[in-house]
């Protein structure tokens, strides 16, 4: 497996494997800041043998600087149950405790979504709800926040801190 970063070269296609992963939402905003300078947001796609399998991307909030968070991950369907997807997510976790991060975290859909909760607790992660009254799309869209201890430090729970879901939502709206 290899990890292709995502470039302006590039670009165009992994819109195109995003939306096909993720229908009727858009990653392209988050795509195009992480080709800025010294962006905190690293976005990949996901190469077997020459051919495109999926999408995935590391990024951190400062206000965390010991969590690596999980953006944008997906594995096309004619590539899953394969194990593309665990060998995936393990490379994430190898890159962000190389670069010192304590805890992987992740936030995804709490509803009609049993596959991925399914997939993310296979793989060693800890769910809890987001439940940030501060944040005001936790009301509209339910979230889960998976987590897990890159170290033999026991795992600092999220406990609904932000994750700016807002904003997020926001710039996927405003391509």
């Amino acid at each position: 497996m290899k990890l292709e970063r995502i470039t302006e070269s590039n670009l165009r296609y992994a819109v195109e494997i995003q939306e096909e992963l993720f229908p009727g939402e858009s990653a392209e905003r988050n795509y195009k800041d992480s080709l800025e300078d010294a962006s905190p947001l690293e976005y990949y796609l996901i190469c077997e043998d020459d051919v495109c399998v999926g999408i995935i991307g590391i990024y951190s909030y400062p206000e965390d600087p010991e969590s690596a968070w999980l953006g944008w991950f997906g594995i096309r369907e004619g590539f899953r149950r394969k194990h593309l997807g665990s060998e995936a997510l393990k490379r994430f976790e190898e890159m962000a405790a190389a670069r010192g991060y304590r805890f992987a975290r992740l936030y995804t859909d709490a509803e009609h979504n049993d596959t991925a909760i399914a997939f993310y607790k296979a793989n060693g992660y800890v769910c809890e709800p987001y439940l940030n009254q501060q944040d005001p799309a936790c009301q509209e869209y339910p979230t889960l926040i998976f987590s897990k201890s890159l170290t033999c430090d026991a795992l600092v729970p999220w406990n609904s801190r932000s994750i700016h879901l807002t904003e997020q939502i926001a710039k996927q709206n405003n391509k």
